[in-house]
């Protein structure tokens, strides 16, 4: 879960409000660009490369909304075979679900039940270059 503490910039007055103050802002918080919902958003490390070819490389970072209804076409959490997966959600006109990855694709029919754990918002994944990724840099992520 996701907890925010609002700060805005703040200046003490006496005399004369300056012109200025018309432009403070508070500050950039990116949960409030990404999360809608702090109680239903979720964050995965994806492992593996079986997502690249969606732009999911290995070792990024997944935004996961509980809240949200999984359509055709949504990157979705499924639990699969004992462990939460990513894979890309897609129905065809015979009720037909395909889960699909870079490793290959699991069908389910009618009588199989699809669990959608969350629907991936975003993803964030580290673009530094790697003499760079050292110490408190090695788990950056960028959007």
């Amino acid at each position: 879960m996701i907890r925010k503490v609002q700060q805005r910039a703040q200046q003490i007055v006496s005399g004369f409000k300056s012109p200025a103050d018309d432009y403070l802002e508070g500050r950039l918080d990116i949960s409030d660009v990404l999360v809608v919902d702090p109680h239903c958003t979720f964050y995965f490390r994806m492992d593996g490369n079986a997502m690249s070819s969606y732009c999911i490389p290995d070792g990024a970072l997944l935004v996961v909304d509980r809240s949200l209804r999984a359509i055709d076409g949504a990157i979705i959490i499924t639990p699969l075979h004992g462990q939460l997966v990513c894979k890309s959600l897609s129905f065809s006109k015979d009720r037909i679900v395909k889960l699909t990855c870079d490793t290959g694709e699991v069908t389910l029919r009618n009588n199989d039940v699809l669990e959608v754990w969350g629907v991936v918002i975003a993803v964030c994944y580290n673009v530094l270059p790697k003499g760079l990724q050292k110490g408190r840099y090695r788990r950056v992520c960028a959007m």
